[in-house]
């Protein structure tokens, strides 16, 4: 067995490979006499004069500058060594021709000066380009040392030369080779580089924007600079092909192996491909996105991340859009129930799967009652832990991660409704003050303005952060979480689902610089996600502890009853029903088709009330608030009256004409009306009728029983009647 070549082998290769290239060389001094000797001899002898420069041309041109590029050397030393060649030729030739023998004092004096000047000259010459031989050699070698210590090969070297070379150049920095990388997929590299005395990895950091315009990389490709585990060190990170189109899809097959919140976990991935792992256990995080940039597939890696922990329970709160995002992880559990079909090809999930968001709240009140089972398990924990420790996290004691989508619609109130001010004040106190208990907060914005998050402090307290850019060209997003980022060019980060990271920890192994990341494909042909991680994490998935059971209180302990579940999830409707919602929930307010009385008892279904002709006459689309019995009476005998209304007043005469417009608009002047003095946005009102923004706001535009209130960000629709 051949033993294998160690990187002091090959150092020593190049040692006895320099010296035999460099060899023993012949000093200016025996330059200085060789000429002497000759231009004596060549006098006496009578020597034409032609012959010495003659000789000097052609040993300039062999022995100088042939010999010198066989060997290897520099430029400086071919030029020296021709340079001695001509001048000791020169001088003999001029000697030669003025006859020695015919001197006087001073002519030899003159010579032998004009000698002694062309040999130190030739002398000093060969030093200073010996020493940068020796330099630029010494240089070769280490590298090449490193290169067969780091086994790098032939064609990977080049590339290392290059870079080295180009940050060289752009940075004026006399950096050296320490490591390189290649990715697995081709799509980039990582070169490591050691840096000179009193340089710091700051001021490298600065020039990766320029290091990527200088090395001509193809548009949407990043230099990426940041410290490596050395200090003194810094790593390059070199897209060599954009990797806007490299998606990876999230690794489902894996669910089957149980996480730890203990443990950094993989949320999103870089744009190499590979994950990147946030430590959570202490880390509440806020997210930041316009629409369209992503944030419902980030939030379903999230979830799935999460789920895939047998230590942590999962709650979600969604006002603006009633837990729209979060719904379908549910899905798989109400299948295995029985309480809605599967698709069809959609295999029953198991009997024994459960919910994977374990509570979701979609109104204020409910908000409120999951805060306030928050605070009171926090309190409950501080009994049977110790305060001044963080506590431990298990299948027995598991933590809560609180999801807020879209939490501006909770976070920026500053209005004087004391339930919205109530959830905004206990949302900070969760952030601020449960860390210890194992309770913490996810937040999403469409941006970091303060009037988007309501308070400072919930960038204070969010340690782990995530702007999404794929719609922020300007990258304020970024400039909102992570102020100045240095190495990475924003503008390059404009796919859907990308962003940059970081997580402030205080620890360098869990710490993350801000850094380019990508989403999760979530959307993965021939798998349904939610279902394979609901199925897959069944086996370990935690329950709260009992005393955290109690502590939440009968809200918790309800929120799946069939009432619940039909609300939030839309269940026990016929198919007509299904294909038109017949519920909808508008800050707190329900609206219904059909009147459901509050004499119905729990679990009982819905039944129809025979239609009377005066309510046949009306537009089927128009919805009802909830009533009383005594608002049912008042409304049949208002019906009663309006075919024998002879001459209603004046106002009421134009209200068909001032109303004039699509079917939808009595339900939106209705559900406006209800509001009272608050009035509602142009968003609200497009979600409960079902149309987009942009037709809603025309048609309120035209309708004169509406008053809209400029606000600012707090903008809205009021009823005349309100005004």
């Amino acid at each position: 067995m051949s033993r294998k070549t160690t990187a002091a082998d090959h150092r020593a290769h190049l040692a006895l490979d320099w010296a035999a290239r460099h060899g023993p060389v012949s000093g200016p001094l025996a330059m200085a006499t060789t000429s002497m000797a000759v231009a004596s001899t060549g006098a006496l002898a009578g020597m034409p004069s032609g012959w010495p420069l003659a000789v000097g041309v052609v040993g300039a041109a062999a022995h100088g500058i042939g010999a010198g590029v066989r060997r290897r050397l520099g430029r400086l030393s071919l030029a020296t060594r021709a340079a001695g060649w001509l001048l000791s030729a020169g001088w003999t030739s001029v000697v030669v021709a003025s006859d020695p023998a015919s001197w006087t004092g001073a002519d030899a004096w003159t010579a032998l000066a004009a000698l002694a000047a062309i040999t130190i000259g030739i002398g000093g010459a060969a030093y200073a380009a010996e020493v940068t031989e020796d330099a630029a050699d010494d240089a070769r070698r280490a590298m090449e040392a490193a290169m067969a210590e780091a086994e790098v090969s032939r064609a990977d070297w080049q590339v290392i030369d290059a870079w080295v070379s180009l940050i060289r150049q752009v940075t004026r920095v006399q950096v050296d080779f320490a490591g390189y990388e290649p990715r697995s997929n081709g799509s980039g590299f990582a070169l490591e580089i050691s840096l000179p005395i009193s340089i710091t990895s700051d001021r490298i950091a600065a020039y990766a924007q320029a290091l990527a315009e200088a090395a001509r990389l193809p548009s949407g490709c990043l230099v990426r600079i940041e410290r490596a585990g050395k200090q003194g060190h810094v790593i390059i990170d070199v897209d060599t092909r954009d990797t806007a189109g490299l998606t990876v899809a999230y690794p489902y097959m894996e669910a089957g192996q149980a996480l730890t919140v203990s443990a950094p976990l993989p949320l999103v991935v870089d744009r190499s491909g590979a994950p990147i792992s946030l430590h959570m256990r202490e880390a509440c995080m806020l997210v930041i996105g316009p629409p369209g940039s992503a944030k419902s597939t980030l939030l379903d890696g999230i979830v799935a991340t999460f789920a895939r922990c047998e230590d942590v329970v999962v709650w979600g709160m969604d006002i603006g859009k009633q837990c729209a995002d979060l719904k379908q992880w549910n899905r798989p559990w109400l299948e295995a129930t029985g309480k809605v079909r599967s698709a069809i090809g959609q295999p029953r999930p198991p009997a024994d799967t459960g919910p994977v968001i374990d509570w979701m709240a979609t109104t204020l009140v409910e908000a409120e009652a999951m805060l306030d089972a928050m605070i009171a398990i926090g309190a409950k924990r501080l009994q049977y832990t110790d305060s001044t420790k963080l506590m431990t996290m298990s299948h027995d004691n598991p933590m809560i991660f609180g999801i807020i989508d879209e939490g501006a619609e909770m976070l920026n109130y500053q209005g004087q409704d004391p339930l919205q001010n109530r959830v905004r004040s206990k949302i900070v106190t969760v952030i601020r003050t449960l860390r210890a208990m194992g309770i913490r907060l996810i937040l999403t914005a469409t941006d970091g303005n303060l009037s988007s998050i309501g308070d400072s402090s919930i960038r204070k307290y969010s340690p782990a952060r995530i702007a999404l850019t794929a719609t922020d060209s300007e990258g304020a997003s970024v400039a909102k979480l992570f102020g100045r980022v240095k190495g990475i060019d924003i503008r390059q980060l404009r796919s859907k689902g990308s962003g940059v990271v970081g997580s402030v920890t205080g620890d360098p192994d869990t710490e993350i610089a801000p850094t380019a990341m990508r989403t999760y494909l979530t959307e993965i042909d021939g798998c349904n996600l939610y279902y394979e991680i609901a199925v897959r994490t069944r086996a370990f998935r935690p329950k709260l502890e009992a005393a955290a059971l109690a502590a939440a209180g009968d809200q918790y302990a309800q929120r799946w009853s069939d009432t619940n579940i039909n609300r939030l999830m839309g269940i026990g409707q016929t198919e007509t029903e299904a294909a038109e919602p017949t519920t909808r929930k508008v800050g707190g307010i329900e609206f219904r088709r059909t009147l459901n009385l509050p004499s119905r008892k729990e679990g009982e279904p819905v039944k129809e009330t025979p239609a009377t002709p005066a309510e046949k006459s009306k537009p089927q689309e128009t919805h009802s608030a909830p009533l009383t019995d005594a608002d049912l009476s008042k409304l049949l005998s208002d019906l009663e009256k309006l075919p024998e209304a002879q001459e209603p007043p004046e106002s009421i005469r134009e209200e068909p004409e001032e109303n004039s417009g699509p079917e939808w608009l009595s339900e939106a002047i209705q559900a406006i009306k209800n509001r009272g003095e608050q009035g509602m946005k142009v968003g609200e009102v497009a979600e409960l009728v079902g149309r987009d923004r942009k037709t809603v706001r025309g048609t309120l535009r035209t309708c004169k029983d509406l008053i809209y209130r400029n606000n600012g960000p707090h903008s809205c629709y009021v009823h005349r009647d309100h005004v």
